[in-house]
């Protein structure tokens, strides 16, 4: 398997840089295929035999996929502590006037406090992953 079959590095970079909202369905479906494609072909394709170039893409890539897959995976956590915390804080309150006031109150700082929380773990994760691509594609 050749780099002629692959994705060529200013391709991913269009595809990367133009917003969805500017692409047809059909183009968004075309990518995604063609993405998944080039995935497989990296995967499959020896590194030996790959240029420099599409090696370091394949790796950035590889690596910002983790970084995805870490930062779905700190959402998802911090979600569940979310949920969890406002349950736990609802079970023990007493139903009442001031106290479901009160019990509110602890929801909504629990609920900003897992939602700042996620921000900044989606934030790290995608700064993380910018730095890695922008590290790959400047070797």
């Amino acid at each position: 398997m050749s780099d002629d079959m692959r994705k060529g590095l200013g391709q991913q970079a269009q595809e990367k840089l133009t917003p969805d909202s500017q692409k047809s369905t059909t183009e968004q479906g075309t990518e995604k295929l063609t993405s998944l494609g080039d995935k497989a072909a990296g995967s499959l394709q020896p590194g030996d035999s790959k240029s420099t170039t599409q090696e370091l893409s394949d790796t950035g890539r590889s690596n910002f996929d983790s970084v995805q897959d870490t930062a779905k995976s700190y959402t998802n956590q911090a979600s569940d502590i979310a949920s969890d915390t406002s349950k736990k804080v609802s079970d023990s309150l007493p139903s009442g006037g001031q106290a479901q006031d009160t019990g509110k109150t602890y929801l909504d700082q629990a609920s900003e406090l897992a939602s700042n929380a996620a921000q900044t773990v989606s934030d790290t994760a995608t700064n993380l992953a910018n730095q890695i691509s922008g590290s790959g594609g400047s070797k």
